[in-house]
């Protein structure tokens, strides 16, 4: 994964974090955004479970490439990873969000031209007031640390509900 990450991730990135935080593993995509945020030199956006709300600030960012980070039902176990391109997307999932994945990721390709994908993981539970399973847990940590080697290492700016400020690029 480190390899295909480090083709797609070139140039003008911007980094997407979708899911509800107070739905257990749903909070995949925030927290991965939160520990990117500061930590690499490419815009971040912590959507939250409003990624419709973010593609005009996507798309006004002129990036190469935008990858999304969601919890994604890959009939997995509980923690795993893939990188899936937008047509992979749909096959996997009824989304969860108000405008389905793959018609953001379409969008914003058709729009900007960026190369597109999403980092999923899969969850064990998105129960409402639960915090993350341990499996996900971890694979924030590790999909952090494995961006974060990827990326390049100046500060980015986290944009979205929780950002600690609006910057012009949010």
């Amino acid at each position: 994964m480190r390899a295909e990450l480090a083709e797609l991730l070139s140039g003008a990135v911007t980094i997407v974090g979708i899911g509800n935080p107070m739905r257990g593993d749903d909070a995949f995509g925030p927290l991965l955004a939160r520990r990117l945020a500061g930590r690499v030199g490419v815009i971040v956006i912590d959507a939250e479970d409003v990624p419709e709300s973010f593609v005009c600030t996507v798309i006004a960012g002129s990036p190469e490439a935008v990858l999304f980070l969601d919890a994604v039902d890959l009939g997995e176990a509980p923690g795993a990873a893939a990188l899936l391109g937008a047509g992979e997307v749909s096959s996997y999932m009824p989304s969860t969000h108000r405008m389905p994945l793959s018609m953001l990721m379409e969008i914003v390709q058709r729009e900007t031209g960026a190369r597109v994908a999403v980092l999923a993981v899969q969850p064990r539970h998105t129960e409402l007031a639960m915090p993350p399973s341990p499996e996900v847990a971890a694979s924030v940590a590790s999909l952090a640390e494995l961006l974060i080697d990827v990326l390049p290492p100046r500060r980015g700016t986290l944009c979205g509900p929780t950002g600690a400020k609006k910057a012009a690029s949010c």
